[in-house]
C-alpha cells in the first residue's frame, strides 16, 4: 500500500510533455501527454519518509513500472479518441 500511496501523491509532479499534430485545412491541436515521475521527487519523498536506500531503491523501480503501464494506457485511450 505504501507503494500506491507514493505513486498516487507523486503523480502530482509527473512531467507533461507537449505534443502536436496539424490536422486538415492548416489547424494544429496540441495536447500534454503524461511523463514519469522524476527521480528527484521519488527520492525526496524517500528522504521524508525516512526509506533505507533499498525501500527508495524498490519504490524507485515500482514507480517506473507504474509509470510505463499508466503512459502506455493513457497512450492507447488517447488513440482511440483520436479515430472517433
Amino acid at each position: 500500500m505504501w507503494i500506491w500511496r507514493a505513486w498516487h501523491r507523486l503523480s502530482a509532479s509527473r512531467q507533461r510533455l507537449p505534443q502536436g499534430f496539424s490536422v486538415a485545412l492548416g489547424a494544429t491541436v496540441f495536447e500534454s501527454s503524461p511523463g514519469m515521475i522524476p527521480w528527484e521527487v521519488v527520492q525526496a519523498w524517500s528522504h521524508y519518509h525516512g526509506y533505507t536506500h533499498a525501500e527508495m531503491a524498490l519504490l524507485d523501480r515500482c514507480i517506473g513500472a507504474m509509470d510505463r503501464v499508466f503512459i502506455a494506457y493513457w497512450s492507447e485511450r488517447m488513440k482511440r479518441r483520436m479515430k472517433k
